[in-house]
């Protein structure tokens, strides 16, 4: 299998986002798979560029296996809203030209934010042909608006369509929290297109020391170690004020390391408190980290309590666990939940600097309780959240997505090459349609209105691409009153609830031609497998069961002219398979040729 991985933030630079999509690209070629990876020049956190990587345009590497293509990006130490987005943009735009060359792989994974990089992810793999898989790693723009970051109205709103139109057109969603696969419902994606795939620890580098010893100093001063960015979510403040508290208290000191930009602001306030108990370093390499977690302890971490750091999991969890050191968590939510379930660490309340500071002192005067959580945590990390198993799940996801694209290549192109060229073609064909039968629209409108009491113009939820729901527009051909059932079911019902010029539309298929709204909005195109209703489940299930939701529903289908609402649902399913199996430009033209001979007949 060939993967080209999209991801901004890689090796050398530091923290959870590169050393997710490095691990992840490292256990793909392990397993014998084609990686490149297209990423940017190194300058994450600080916004300052390598020195290495300053004057250059482009670079390719290699590391452990993996092609590595960086691209040029704007970057810069003042982190204003205005230069992170100039960043993203830079990236979206040179990581395209820096991809094209690339020789066509299987399947894209892209991992996100910045979200404008799922723009480049969908353009490449339109271009070549191939899936898309979104790995979401922070619920943007949910998060810059729960931090603040983000307020215009106006920016959210097009953030938001974006978003949306992403998780649309992505074959399979990955998530790293339980609460982000919970927003993600809550939007209306389907469950079945989120995959739950956390972050976790590389269990082969954070490994427990030998002698449990060396987690307090020759004093017998025990250290309390924060490691990770220091970011506006996280909180720190707590470990400043705990700091305060303890600041007589001899067998406690505090050790920070990382960068970010809260970092200058809890320096600033140490120094105004006037202390000597905390110490803070600059980010370091994997390999350093783990000598300073092997010299801690007791290892830390802290979200602010939000509403937004309750579904976040910080990453710094897994590698101190796996180094067999307690956690205290100041966590509330999804941390929380795993730090209580792993028997690893204490939780204490978000901004409890005297629960956080009672806590500390508590655990540096018993040496073995904090060698009974290292080693509970540690076993617990090493089983269900090594980076080897998680690599291993991705893995199994991305083969299971590439295989079954192969298996429904389409006749004479690629796929989703044929549906890209279908739908430009459906769009112009609707645009026509709708300006040459604008007439005959209005004087349907017109007569159904005059017919019975309602609107012209009758609204339903259905099912479109990828299981997601959309609203369809028909011709109202019952009346108000009518149960939001299939047709199919409201044959059986003792009621007739047509309209007289409803019998007429549908009896022609007039009733559909508003659906040329949903073509020109990209939820629908002139030939597919009709939408289901919200409602019929097993009928959704079957469907993407044999890969039919990855084309968009049609006006017509090849089903519609074998049968159409007289078929039965296995029937129906195994012709819309044959379509998805076959499809092409002219099945296409032969459905259509044959659906005005169907029409032509029912008269």
């Amino acid at each position: 299998m060939r993967v080209l991985f999209f991801t901004q933030y890689y090796p050398p630079e530091t923290g959870a986002a590169p050393l997710r999509a490095y691990h992840f690209a490292r256990e793909l070629v392990r397993k014998g798979h084609d990686v490149v990876v297209v990423t940017g020049m190194p300058n994450h956190p600080s916004g300052i560029k390598h020195p290495a990587y300053r004057r250059r345009m482009a670079a390719r590497e290699q590391h452990d296996g993996v092609q590595v293509r960086r691209c040029f990006l704007c970057a810069s130490p003042k982190k204003t809203f205005a230069k992170r987005i100039l960043n993203q943009l830079s990236f979206m735009v040179t990581s395209f030209f820096g991809s094209l060359t690339v020789r066509r792989p299987d399947i894209v994974l892209i991992t996100s934010p910045p979200l404008f990089l799922g723009v480049t992810a969908w353009l490449i793999a339109l271009w070549k042909g191939i899936p898309f898989v979104l790995d979401v790693r922070d619920y943007w723009p949910h998060a810059a608006v729960a931090l603040g970051q983000l307020s215009d109205k106006r920016i959210i709103k097009w953030a938001e369509r974006l978003e949306m139109f992403l998780y649309r057109h992505a074959s399979m969603i990955l998530a790293v929290t339980p609460g982000m696969v919970r927003l993600m419902k809550e939007r209306g994606i389907p469950e079945r297109r989120i995959v739950l795939i956390t972050n976790g620890a590389d269990t082969d580098a954070f490994v427990p020391k030998e002698s449990s010893g060396g987690s307090d100093s020759d004093n017998g001063c025990t250290t309390v170690l924060y490691s990770g960015t220091h970011g506006l979510v996280h909180g720190m403040d707590v470990i400043i004020e705990a700091a305060d508290i303890v600041r007589d208290d001899p067998h406690l000191r505090f050790l920070l390391v990382g960068d970010g930009v809260a970092k200058d602001g809890l320096v600033s306030d140490a120094q105004k408190r006037g202390l000597t108990n905390i110490e803070f370093r600059p980010s370091v390499t994997p390999a350093e980290l783990v000598t300073i977690i092997h010299g801690a302890g007791v290892c830390i971490a802290t979200t602010d309590g939000s509403e937004f750091s309750r579904g976040t999991i910080p990453v710094k969890i897994f590698d101190c666990m796996a180094c067999s050191r307690p956690i205290v968590a100041v966590l509330e939510g999804d941390g929380a939940e795993l730090v209580r379930r792993s028997g690893g660490g204490i939780v204490v309340a978000p901004g409890d600097a005297d629960g956080l500071a009672e806590t500390l002192r508590s655990l540096a005067g018993d040496r073995e309780r904090r060698e009974k959580l290292g080693r509970t945590g540690c076993e617990y990390v090493v089983r269900e959240y090594s980076r080897r198993i998680l690599a291993g799940r991705m893995e199994e996801l991305l083969g299971k997505i590439a295989a079954a694209e192969r298996s429904i290549r389409g006749r004479h192109l690629p796929l989703r090459r044929y549906l890209a060229i279908k739908y430009t073609i459906d769009f112009m064909g609707a645009a026509v349609l709708l300006v040459l039968g604008a007439p005959i629209f209005l004087t349907a409108a017109i007569i159904i209105r005059l017919d019975s009491r309602g609107r012209s113009v009758f609204t339903q939820r259905r099912i479109g691409v990828h299981s997601h729901e959309f609203t369809i527009y028909k011709f109202r051909t019952m009346r108000e009153e009518t149960p939001d059932l299939a047709t199919d079911l409201l044959a059986h019902e003792d009621a007739d609830y047509t309209t007289r010029v409803g019998r007429f539309l549908r009896k022609t298929g007039a009733d559909e031609l508003p659906n040329l709204v949903n073509i020109l909005r990209g939820e629908m195109s002139i030939v597919g497998p009709r939408p289901a209703l919200y409602n019929q489940y097993e009928l959704i299930d079957l469907r993407s069961q044999i890969l039919g939701d990855l084309v968009r529903p049609g006006l017509t289908g090849w089903a519609q002219i074998n049968g159409r609402d007289a078929i039965s649902l296995d029937e129906k399913v195994r012709l819309d398979a044959f379509y998805v199996r076959n499809c092409s430009f002219l099945l296409d033209l032969r459905i259509c040729l044959r659906t005005l001979f169907v029409v032509a007949d029912t008269r």
